[in-house]
């Protein structure tokens, strides 16, 4: 009898362990019209991947869409759980201040950091949402960590 062992060696480049949630910010905002209750549900849908119990249930108005796209949010279930320490307006402000950085920057980076000149919302959304941190011009999201080597 032939025994085959497996050697599982770890990667250490990756320095953490984190959750991916890729979305399309614009087709949220125009399904839910804009409203924050259902911007916060279709979050949920979509991290928890959460399928509607019948036609009655309150989320099967969304569920013939397809959020995916090219937005990120890393640890949305940390978001999603502690930010209910916070308003439903600031995590939902968080949601689409995080949909304005580049993916395929954060895949070459690992920067989870937006720079504050690209960002086109009101210095006024920025300043008074508890999640977001303005420092060196650049916006730090409060759930997601920058690991650089």
């Amino acid at each position: 009898m032939v025994l085959y062992l497996r050697k599982i060696v770890l990667d250490t480049s990756l320095k953490f362990c984190y959750n991916m949630l890729l979305f399309d910010w614009n087709k949220i905002v125009k399904v839910s019209k804009g409203n924050v209750g259902d911007i916060i549900q279709i979050l949920r849908i979509i991290t928890y991947k959460i399928k509607p119990k019948n036609y009655y249930d309150k989320t099967f108005k969304f569920y013939k869409y397809k959020f995916g796209g090219k937005s990120y949010i890393l640890n949305p279930k940390d978001l999603l759980e502690h930010g209910r320490a916070f308003s439903d307006k600031e995590v939902a402000e968080y949601a689409g201040v995080a949909s304005f950085r580049n993916y395929h920057e954060y895949v070459n980076t690992k920067d989870t950091t937006l720079d504050y000149l690209v960002c086109p919302v009101s210095d006024e959304i920025i300043t008074n949402n508890r999640l977001l941190e303005l420092k060196d011009g650049r916006i730090h999201f409060m759930f997601e960590e920058t690991w650089r080597n």
